[in-house]
């Protein structure tokens, strides 16, 4: 072998290293940012249940606030930007939350009149078609409207 092979494997080994590594922090990156996601939806979703919990009855604009709230976490869910543990985390809350709305009459039939267009929560209707399902049997209408 000559000077010169020597030095083309020297930079492909070297190459090949550089791959390894920026695939590492690649998935590191987008772990962190799954990580940020996640507490950014935590704090937004506190300070709604806050507002939601002080209003009794819940105001249509408070309501609206949640429900838009999770329809954001269910599109953020859905393409896949959270990751590992943030998305078995989301997932979990979605469907706990989820799950407590839609067995809840008097929400079921404030967010009817919430509803503007036939695409109205298209996220959560497709997060609820995601299995496993919700565990609930009652026919909400709120998320079963048809366009």
């Amino acid at each position: 072998m000559t000077a010169s092979d020597w030095i083309a494997v020297a930079s492909l080994g070297v190459a090949a290293a550089a791959f390894v590594v920026s695939i590492y922090a690649v998935i590191r990156t987008n772990k962190t940012a799954s990580a940020a996601t996640l507490v950014t939806l935590n704090e937004g979703f506190r300070q709604a249940w806050e507002r939601c919990v002080k209003a009794t009855p819940v105001p249509d604009y408070e309501l609206a606030e949640l429900l838009n709230l999770l329809e954001v976490a269910c599109a953020i869910y859905l393409e896949k930007s959270l990751t590992g543990n943030s998305g078995k985390l989301m997932a979990d809350y979605l469907r706990g939350v989820l799950s407590h709305l839609i067995g809840t009459p008097g929400i079921n039939d404030q967010a009817l009149g919430l509803l503007q267009t036939p695409e109205t929560f298209n996220f959560i209707k497709g997060f609820l078609k995601q299995r496993p399902a919700l565990s609930v049997t009652i026919p909400p209408k709120w998320f079963e409207l048809q366009p």
